[in-house]
């Protein structure tokens, strides 16, 4: 499957749907940190401005966005 480009908002803002990041989460074990991030993210996620938190949770966006 060929790799699709990241959603960009109409600002240019790349965004990944939360619920990836919630299973991805959930499927490696970390309930707790899927637990946080839905309290306290958007249902579309501004990849630039929470690139450190995406880090942080070890999560690879461009893996996700596929």
């Amino acid at each position: 499957m060929p790799n699709q480009p990241i959603p960009r908002t109409a600002t240019g803002a790349s965004t990944i749907d939360k619920a990836r990041v919630l299973a991805a989460l959930r499927d490696s074990g970390q309930e707790a940190r899927a637990e946080f991030v839905d309290r306290q993210l958007p249902d579309l996620i501004d990849v630039d401005a929470n690139a450190g938190l995406l880090r942080t949770l070890g999560l690879d966006v461009a893996q996700l966005s596929q």
